[in-house]
């Protein structure tokens, strides 16, 4: 079953279609384990969008969704990818420059030290003994890889919950538990702890399968999974105060948004902590804080705990209105490219960030249609002043005076 929260735009009624077969698949296992009729729910939220990641859009999950399933025997959907990523909102004691902001992080990022630091007195033993900090190459700070970055921006106004002033935002997950990670990663890598585990079920009619795990191996990965939250907010908050120092202020926000809220629900770009949270846009765009209204349909009972989903952003289109999903044998054909296993959706090339290109008046009507969907409260529009991201360094304060 589907719950819609999304806009309906095409893209998102491209998915849709596609999340109903998920949403069967999930019932199916959860039937076979259990002997007995069991259900599966997906929640669509506004950003629902095109994943960056070819494994989990095969396996039948997209980003801006909550997947909830039924089973007597617990069990876990692989192709989720699941690790845990969020973000992070730190206020500066006082202004700096672009140029001091770009020093700051290139003292930390540049210096292997700094992430040597982190990890040997932070990371959990058995964590840390199943890595090999010698490769730089698979462990390091990630802030500027895939859709993470590092900003600083500005809140213009004072208001009631958050001061005028500077703030460094960061989005990452912990490297340390993805694929180069074989003893406790939670990505369906050949050589991992539990891919020899892997049982699937199919749909040959639409050219769909779901793999999972079952058993003893899903309830630890849903342990490890839990444990990965914790890991991941103290390395953003770590990562923060190690670049802004004696400039570090308060924490505004340290939520996740990618990650498994209870043993039986996965969440892909949404939050579900009833907290306050970030609403991200595009490159350069304003970013929204949001405090989300806990009375409306988005919010949810899991395991006897209630839940607020609320969208981290704006999410990720077709390229054109014409394109479409469809599933191939082994692989999946987006608007005219295809892609395997393994194998990463280009942002910016093959789809486009749903706001990208849009002028400030035009994000806020977005905005405001996204928390028509999910209500919430903006407390907080941050201007870009910089950002470091796997594109390189942009310096949005250029672009201002230039306007």
């Amino acid at each position: 079953m589907i719950r819609n929260f999304s806009l309906n735009d095409n893209t998102q009624k491209e998915i849709l279609k596609h999340l109903e077969i998920t949403s069967k698949l999930l019932s199916k296992v959860g039937t076979k384990l259990s002997g007995t009729q069991k259900e599966s729910m997906i929640y669509a939220m506004p950003d629902l969008g095109i994943a960056q990641n070819g494994t989990r859009m095969l396996g039948g999950f997209y980003t801006g969704a909550c997947y909830l399933w039924n089973s007597d025997v617990p069990f876990i959907p692989v192709d989720a990818t699941v690790n845990v990523c969020g973000t992070a909102v730190y206020k500066l004691n006082q202004s700096i420059t672009v140029q001091e902001f770009k020093e700051r992080l290139n003292r930390v990022m540049s210096n292997r030290g700094t992430y040597l630091k982190y990890a040997t007195t932070h990371l959990p033993p058995q964590i840390l003994d199943s890595i090999d900090l010698e490769r730089a190459d698979k462990f390091y700070w990630n802030y500027n890889v895939g859709n993470h970055f590092a900003i600083l921006a500005e809140q213009k106004e004072d208001n009631a919950e958050l001061q005028k002033g500077q703030y460094m935002i960061v989005h990452a997950s912990a490297i340390e538990l993805k694929k180069d990670n074989l003893r406790y990663g939670l990505y369906p890598v050949e050589g991992n702890w539990y891919y020899d585990d892997i049982e699937t079920i199919y749909d040959d009619r639409e050219n769909r399968y779901l793999r999972y795990i079952y058993g003893k191996k899903a309830v630890q990965f849903a342990e490890l999974a839990n444990i990965l939250q914790r890991i991941n907010k103290d390395r953003n908050r770590y990562f923060c105060k190690e670049v802004l120092d004696e400039l570090a202020g308060e924490e505004i926000i340290n939520l996740s948004h990618y990650g498994m809220p209870t043993n039986n629900a996965i969440c892909i770009g949404c939050q579900w902590k009833q907290e306050n949270f970030i609403l991200l846009t595009a490159p350069g765009n304003d970013i929204y804080l949001v405090h989300p209204e806990l009375s409306y349909e988005n919010t949810i009972k899991l395991e006897d705990k209630s839940i607020t989903l609320t969208p981290h952003g704006c999410g990720v289109r077709l390229k054109n209105s014409s394109d479409t999903i469809e599933y191939l044998d082994e692989e999946i054909l987006i608007g005219n490219k295809h892609f395997k296993q393994g194998e990463s959706i280009n942002i910016g090339n093959d789809v486009l960030v749903r706001t990208d290109g849009m002028y400030s008046k035009q994000v806020k009507r977005h905005i405001e249609k996204v928390l028509d969907k999910c209500p919430g409260t903006i407390y907080g529009k941050m201007h870009q002043l910089f950002a470091r991201t796997k594109y390189g360094d942009f310096d949005y304060t250029k672009r201002d005076r230039e306007r």
